[in-house]
């Protein structure tokens, strides 16, 4: 065989070895992905999704009479960003953490569109199946305070109140967007085919990892660079989930809100809301708050706070 039969057959081979290398990967991480932490329970949805759950039964809770609280990601982020706060609030209430469908061990099994609907009616499901007799705190962060909105508005008498964390900016009709942010928010479909593909490598370890506890943040970075976390974002992004909280939605919340954010956010639109008392933090950057342990174990506070005086 000549030299120039050996180089292109070598070349081959090392394509070869590094596609089935990177395939190796992807499937390992997604092994990892798929077995979370191993205390995650499950339940499937009337949407077909099946949603993966942990929840923890305080006994000095239950003596008291405390709601159980229910806690809604952001975007594109799953229960393992509530870390510091469920660290916070472990043995002093009742509470449940889950992951919307496709991500984490949740997984994406409705035949339908992903509509906002489909994603209230997930949460809807979760707390009836989860809270007993008890009343319920709703807890949003981000994205997550419109979902939690639009289920305290079905779920009605079954509410105690809820907690907004850095919410979205209100706007006056549904499917507004908010002034200064484009119409299009969805994820690039070139970005999310690369993940695909097993791209997932090539992703830099986020920073905000390393401010999570060392269990959740392992975690976090495997949930980072698998496909299924990004393409759940995409179908988020078409459905419009990102476009803010309606001034229509926040006349149709009775119970009372606390609002948490920045210090230097305008919350001056939930201000529409009956019952709001709001609460301004520092030493974090706007968006992050979850993620630094002082802020969220503050926040922590406000929720247990928010929590001991309703019923």
């Amino acid at each position: 065989m000549g030299a120039e039969t050996r180089l292109p057959l070598t070349a081959a081979g090392s394509l070869l070895g590094a596609a089935l290398f990177a395939t190796g990967r992807r499937m390992a991480r997604r092994k990892r992905v798929l077995a979370g932490r191993g205390d995650e329970n499950f339940l499937v949805a009337r949407s077909g999704n099946t949603l993966s759950f942990r929840a923890t039964n305080s006994k000095a809770a239950g003596e008291t009479g405390r709601p159980l609280i229910v806690f809604e990601s952001g975007f594109l982020a799953t229960m393992e960003h509530w870390a510091w706060v469920s660290e916070k609030l472990e043995g002093k209430e009742s509470t449940v953490f889950y992951d919307r469908s496709g991500y984490g061990r949740s997984r994406h099994r409705t035949p339908l569109p992903v509509t906002p609907r489909t994603i209230v009616s997930d949460l809807v499901d979760l707390v009836r199946h989860t809270r007993g007799k008890r009343r319920v705190m709703l807890v949003g962060h981000a994205m997550g305070a419109g979902i939690v909105l639009q289920a305290a508005a079905e779920l009605e008498d079954v509410i105690a109140g809820t907690v907004l964390l850095e919410p979205p900016v209100v706007t006056a009709a549904p499917g507004d967007v908010p002034s200064g942010r484009p119409h299009d928010t969805g994820i690039p479909p070139l970005f999310v085919g690369s993940m695909r593909i097993g791209c997932g490598d090539l992703l830099p370890q986020p920073s905000w990892a390393g401010m999570l506890p060392e269990h959740s943040a392992r975690l976090c970075g495997d949930q980072y660079r698998d496909a299924r976390l990004w393409q759940a974002g995409e179908r988020e992004a078409a459905a419009g989930m990102g476009r803010g909280v309606h001034e229509g939605l926040l006349a149709r919340v009775p119970s009372p809100t606390d609002v948490i954010a920045h210090r230097d956010a305008d919350l001056s639109g939930y201000r529409r809301l009956r019952l709001m008392t709001p609460h301004a933090l520092d030493g974090f950057r706007p968006g992050r708050l979850l993620l630094s342990r002082h802020a969220a174990e503050r926040a922590a506070a406000i929720i247990s706070e928010a929590n001991g005086h309703v019923r």
